[in-house]
């Protein structure tokens, strides 16, 4: 059915062939849907017969409105704000780990400590083996305003000349690597606090 959009109850040839009431019915809808497409930017409309039982099916003229917003996107939304909640809740766990004490002293106390924290956080999947871009990037995120010691990116890298490289629980002692005992003991310390602290807080 064709009809003049600008002329709502223009029905070019069928006017000479519709009852009078049928033609009636049919003119008040072609003005409500002019009234809709223009004001509404399309709608859904049902058809009825002249005495109202349901002739056909919903059928959608003029523009679709916008819809809810699409799955992906609301995935994402919720992607991003549990992203954004677990680095919070890092940047406090990092902020815990430097009031810890070793001792008389602090436990995290040397710029090479932040090796630890890099074995933890890769060992956890939140950063990738290796890729100290990555975790530079990653760290700058959740640095807590105030730590023992700054964090350079070249004291992380240099994680790849020690053992410290494996993962966490292939930590070994060895003699050749540390020498004495204590700087080994003290990495394997910060380490497991620092794990026990996200695992605490269900990291």
């Amino acid at each position: 059915m064709k009809y003049d959009e600008e002329v709502p109850d223009s029905l070019g040839g069928l006017g000479d062939m519709l009852p009078a009431d049928v033609l009636k019915k049919v003119n008040e809808l072609l003005e409500q849907l002019h009234r809709t497409d223009k004001d509404h930017q399309g709608s859904t409309v049902i058809v009825y017969a002249p005495d109202s039982q349901y002739v056909d099916k919903q059928f959608n003229f003029g523009k679709t409105l916008p819809g809810p917003p699409c799955v992906g996107r609301e995935k994402s939304h919720m992607h991003q704000a549990k992203t954004k909640s677990q680095e919070e809740c890092i940047r406090q766990c990092i902020a815990l780990l430097m009031t810890e004490q070793y001792g008389d002293e602090p436990l995290f106390c040397l710029q090479g400590h932040w090796q630890a924290v890099y074995r933890i956080l890769v060992d956890k999947g939140y950063c990738r083996d290796s890729d100290f871009d990555g975790f530079d990037a990653f760290i700058r995120r959740v640095m807590p305003e105030e730590v023992n010691k700054p964090y350079k990116k070249d004291s992380v890298r240099n994680i790849n000349k020690t053992s410290f490289n494996k993962s966490f629980d292939k930590w070994r002692y060895d003699p050749d690597d540390y020498g004495t005992r204590k700087p080994f003991e003290r990495m394997a310390a910060i380490a497991r606090r620092f794990k026990d602290i996200l695992e605490g807080n269900g990291l």
